[in-house]
């Protein structure tokens, strides 16, 4: 997934250049090649066929820009290949717009360091007031867990952008963006994968360009990076979590847990309730429900769209741990 999801930000992104350097009198509608990518040595050639099943579906292709998917696995083909093949990006009338016509703080990019405000919300809102449990700063997360085999390490911040002057209402920049969202993503799975729980426990991948937009956020989190996690079976290796300056539960409109998500407000409600009873308050001192719902939706509130990557052994870990507390 990190090699066919960097190829795909690749092509689009030169495709998306090559327009902003032809002139008005040259630029023609941008229609991408196919991207052809062959994996010989590929342990689990059945993924590759459930990641062009997720590539195939109507969302992804509006959302990526792809016309159609297509893998073969041997023996119809002697090695696995995954063949995608682009839409048309850009008409004549939005390619004129490239690297035109854009207002000041049209995408109303962050004038501080993406890195610092996140760090800083981790240092001084997670875990300052120990909304999870288990990080305490921005150096030290899985803490309390060494008695189940996990050690403390590090939250791994990165942060990404198109690093692109375009009109933010473009179907050309907001598939590049998905593109590289995604890109991201795997990108940062492997990086996580190939490093020590010493180094680093976690990761957030910060995206500020995504800020304004929560439901474009979500929407790219839910279409392409959750149906890729599982095709490619990664639930068994990590977590994943969406945060959002503008993070809204009522907006997602779940009513039971799913992946990437806050835990519904109802859901949260019931077990306020229920442990609030076992403890003979008998409801006294709960939050009311609108209070509820803001500090249920503020704990997803980061300073910019981010996706937190999970070890999904120190999950087990932890849900072993909390088991032995009774």
């Amino acid at each position: 997934a990190d090699v066919i999801f960097q190829e795909v930000a690749r092509v689009l992104r030169d495709g998306y250049d090559q327009n902003r350097r032809t002139s008005d009198e040259e630029r023609t509608v941008n229609s991408l090649d196919q991207l052809v990518l062959s994996f010989p040595s590929m342990s689990q050639p059945e993924d590759l066929d459930k990641l062009s099943s997720v590539l195939q579906s109507d969302e992804c292709k509006e959302l990526l820009g792809v016309e159609d998917a297509h893998a073969e696995l041997y023996p119809s083909s002697p090695a696995p290949y995954l063949r995608i093949k682009f839409s048309a990006q850009i008409t004549k009338d939005e390619a004129t717009k490239i690297g035109k016509n854009v207002a000041p703080n049209a995408r109303s990019m962050p004038t501080n360091c993406p890195t610092t405000s996140t760090e800083n919300w981790v240092n001084n809102f997670l875990g300052k007031y120990r909304l999870c449990p288990y990080t305490s700063s921005i150096s030290r997360a899985a803490v309390g867990l060494l008695s189940v085999g996990v050690p403390v390490g590090g939250v791994h911040v990165r942060v990404e952008s198109t690093n692109t002057e375009s009109d933010p209402t473009s179907r050309s920049y907001n598939i590049l963006r998905a593109a590289e969202l995604v890109s991201s993503f795997w990108s940062e799975v492997v990086t996580l994968m190939h490093s020590a729980q010493e180094e680093w426990a976690t990761s957030l991948i910060v995206f500020p360009e995504y800020d304004n937009e929560f439901e474009s956020f979500v929407d790219v989190c839910d279409t392409i990076v959750e149906p890729t996690v599982v095709a490619t079976q990664a639930t068994s290796v990590i977590g994943r979590a969406w945060f959002h300056p503008m993070y809204d539960t009522d907006a997602v409109g779940h009513s039971k847990v799913i992946a990437g998500h806050a835990i519904p407000h109802k859901m949260v409600e019931g077990f306020m309730k229920s442990l609030h009873l076992s403890g003979g308050k008998d409801g006294v001192g709960l939050l009311e429900y609108d209070e509820l719902v803001e500090a249920n939706n503020r704990v997803r509130r980061t300073p910019h769209a981010t996706i937190n990557i999970l070890r999904r052994s120190q999950l087990s870990a932890a849900g072993e741990y909390e088991k032995g507390l009774g």
